[in-house]
């Protein structure tokens, strides 16, 4: 992760979180929101385009959600 600079949890696993999270292949990309549910899942490669769209959606809504009212 230190050599990638990869800053979000990954996972590389054939048993115990496949089967939590039913993944149907490998890879898969799931995006989770500011409140813990899953808006994006995506099985092969997303592609960077779309990680980065979805990505920035759901951070202007996070944003939204906290700012004061």
């Amino acid at each position: 992760m230190t050599k990638h600079k990869i800053n979000w949890r990954t996972f590389d696993d054939e048993g115990a979180i496949n089967r939590q999270w039913n993944l149907p292949a490998t890879p898969a990309f799931y995006i989770i929101d500011h409140a813990g549910t899953i808006r994006h899942k995506w099985v092969g490669k997303p592609g960077e385009k779309s990680v980065d769209a979805a990505v920035e959606k759901l951070v202007q809504e996070a944003e939204k959600a906290a700012a004061p009212k």
